[in-house]
């Protein structure tokens, strides 16, 4: 029985020996297939978005009018593990080189990803972007005012609002700078103001996206409040000539308008409007001896102004 024993363990032995090498490389093979088909079971594919770090121009003449999106999307390959790493790290970015002022387009390649070697890069969202520069101009452009509110019963705003400064340097990309019309300033407010000057800083509104204003960012307002007037027209009111007498005018009547306050314009009536022309305002006249002069026509009345056609009449004696 022993001897039989013997046999079976010494043929087993001599089983297990002979060709060791090759037995050993065979099982070696069967380890390193085991392991990739596992590792290929164990593959998968996972979309992540990835930051987008800029590096901005540094000539300061040139601007990207393009928005460079905050994040991109990549879609990873790799083992479970190993993109969940990748994604608990969350330090994966993306670069862009812009310090030129000049890249007119943007390929993301995955050589400008940094990620572990066992993962790898499978599609890349978007693949590209398009640049568009503009040259940074500069231009002087004009201030522009307005009222809001209504004065004062009887008060009316006078002329035009006065700007100081009247213009503003506006800076920025060409295409937006050159079609730019003023730099409009926020309103005056009038709302019961009486006769007066009136002065005030207002600040100027902001100015369109990527525009900038260089230098004070508000402007001195004038507005100027008088009262209301009416206006009415007295027609061929005769002219008295005066400082001479029996005195031959021509034209001999001339048409007034009256510039007032309503209610005076409103009391005037047409015998109160009374042309005059005299003789004694003209320099150098001898009323000694026959002669003749052009003189100016005026009308005196309390609280209104007025205006003559024609403004001067010739009058002989």
């Amino acid at each position: 029985m022993a001897s039989v024993v013997g046999t079976l363990w010494s043929r087993l032995r001599d089983t297990l020996i002979e060709n060791a090498g090759l037995k050993a490389l065979s099982l070696a093979f069967a380890l390193g297939l085991f392991a990739y088909l596992h590792g290929q079971q164990d593959q998968q594919m996972r979309t992540i978005p990835v930051a987008v770090v800029v590096r901005p121009p540094e000539d300061v003449k040139r601007e990207l009018m393009t928005t460079i999106p905050p994040s991109i999307h990549v879609t990873l390959r790799g083992s479970t593990r190993a993109i969940d790493r990748v994604i608990q790290s969350g330090n994966v970015t993306v670069e862009i080189d812009l310090r030129d002022g000049h890249t007119e387009s943007i390929v993301f390649e995955p050589k400008m990803f940094s990620l572990p070697s066992e993962v790898e890069i499978a599609i890349i969202d978007p693949p590209s972007i398009e640049l568009e520069w503009q040259d940074v101009v500069t231009r002087q452009i004009p201030v522009q005012a307005s009222i809001t509110g209504q004065p004062a019963e009887g008060f009316v705003v006078k002329g035009e609002l006065q700007v100081e400064p009247g213009e503003i340097t506006a800076s920025g990309p060409a295409r937006l700078v050159e079609v730019l019309q003023f730099a409009r300033l926020a309103p005056f407010d009038v709302t019961g103001l009486t006769e007066g000057a009136y002065r005030r800083p207002i600040a100027i509104d902001a100015p369109p996206a990527r525009v900038s204003y260089i230098g004070p960012q508000s402007a001195t307002v004038t507005v100027t409040i008088a009262r209301r007037l009416s206006e009415a027209r007295f027609a061929k009111r005769p002219v008295e000539v005066v400082g001479v007498a029996n005195a031959v005018i021509t034209p001999r009547a001339v048409d007034v308008t009256v510039l007032g306050p309503p209610e005076v314009v409103r009391a005037l009536r047409a015998e109160q409007v009374v042309p005059r022309a005299d003789i004694g305002t003209v320099p150098g006249v001898d009323l000694k001896s026959h002669g003749a002069a052009s003189v100016k026509v005026t009308v005196d009345l309390a609280r209104a102004e007025a205006e003559v056609q024609p403004p001067s009449v010739n009058v002989r004696w």
